[in-house]
């Protein structure tokens, strides 16, 4: 609503400051004020009369002129001008500085350069023809009443941006695609690459004895990690002495290096990653251990001081009884009684015969073989009478 009374005011306004259209005297009934008359307008459906504007009063236009260009000359190169000038050879020098003043004199030649800017002009022309370019203004997109205020610059033409067709694969299909790319890359590799790397192989050869400092890195392939910087020296004690250390010194140097030792193997391990590079962190322990060193030998003793072990946790480390090993006399035994317990099991799975078993015992025993139909006739009577026992008696409730 305040944007329609806006509108409605400005309009009002615009027609109110238009010139007053004159009335003959005959039919004023009241003379009304001049300023009055100036400033109010009646309002009516004839068109308006507007004079024509005074023309613009003509302005001295400076005539344009480009200027000459200076005679060619080295001395007028910037520094790396000279320096790609120097690089070229006699010949290509020659070419060059004959195409620079043949071109500075035909800019410096109005005529002739009047008509090279001709054919320049007929050469634009012919290809402005052939190609067929037509440059068309965009048109700004009409946004409504209720937008004419907005200063909207993003919304007056369109994005350009392709039509989406609906024939195109999703994101994630393009990603599982970039993923197919890449395995197949890396098997191209391991079938062609790889197997070219056996002409780069070296034989192995033990370490010198003033190579006492083995060094470890991490690498990551395809990426990039945090941990890939870090470097670890590993070294042993005994290979300091006798041409570094003396024994005591030694032992002082185990002292300094703390729990960085492992007495089980005699190895010293330190690592750094406080630096950005690799080579900056395996200066630093090689600085180190320079240092260390250098202490042992120049510093205090510390013949007072025993050796702290306790960080070290030691590893029980179990052996295989003797008595466990396979021998030939073992085997025979384990071979036999094997054999035993198949011949129990094959001996378990026989299946009883409750009529052969019935007629094994009336044949052996003497009191079922003289009367074996009495002898049934009680045992199945007193069968019945305890299973009506067992029905008589209620079961007690859980």
């Amino acid at each position: 609503m305040a944007g329609t009374a806006k509108a409605l005011s400005r309009a009002a306004f615009m027609l109110s400051q238009r010139s007053h259209v004159s009335v003959s005297s005959a039919f004023r009934t009241r003379t009304a004020p001049i300023c009055l008359q100036q400033t109010t307008r009646r309002f009516s459906s004839s068109p308006f009369t507007y004079l024509p504007k005074d023309a613009d009063e003509p302005q001295e236009t400076e005539s344009f002129r480009l200027a000459d260009i200076p005679e060619y000359s080295v001395e007028n190169f910037t520094d790396a001008e000279k320096s790609m000038y120097e690089l070229m050879s006699s010949e290509e020098r020659a070419v060059f500085d004959a195409e620079n003043k043949r071109i500075v004199e035909m800019w410096n030649d109005p005529v002739r350069r009047a008509k090279e800017e001709e054919a320049i002009d007929i050469l634009a022309d012919q290809v402005e023809k052939e190609s067929k370019m037509r440059f068309e203004d965009v048109r700004e997109k009409n946004r409504g009443f209720w937008a004419e205020e907005e200063e909207d610059e993003f919304a007056n033409a369109e994005d350009g941006d392709d039509t989406f067709n609906d024939d195109e694969i999703t994101s994630m299909a393009h990603a599982e695609m970039e993923l197919h790319r890449e395995v197949r890359e890396y098997a191209r590799i391991a079938a062609w690459d790889m197997p070219l790397l056996s002409n780069l192989t070296k034989p192995f050869e033990l370490p010198k004895e003033n190579q006492i400092l083995r060094f470890r890195y991490t690498s990551y392939m395809g990426e990039q990690h945090p941990a890939e910087h870090k470097v670890v020296v590993e070294l042993s004690s005994k290979d300091l002495v006798p041409k570094h250390l003396t024994e005591q010194q030694r032992l002082t140097f185990l002292k300094l290096v703390g729990p960085r030792y492992n007495p089980d193997t005699d190895i010293i391990r330190m690592s750094c990653e406080k630096f950005s590079a690799r080579a900056q962190n395996k200066r630093y322990l090689g600085d180190t251990i320079k240092n260390l060193i250098k202490e042992a030998k120049e510093g205090e003793s510390f013949a007072d001081v025993p050796l702290d072990l306790r960080h070290h946790k030691p590893k029980v480390h179990y052996t295989f009884p003797d008595s466990w090993k396979m021998t030939e006399t073992r085997k025979r035994q384990l071979l036999a009684d094997r054999q035993l317990r198949l011949e129990g099991e094959q001996q378990r799975i026989t299946i009883v015969d409750g009529k052969e078993t019935i007629l094994h015992a009336i044949r052996t025993l003497p009191a079922l073989s003289q009367n074996p139909h009495l002898h049934a006739a009680q045992e199945k009577g007193a069968v019945k009478e305890t299973a009506a026992r067992a029905r008589g008696i209620a079961r007690p409730r859980r």
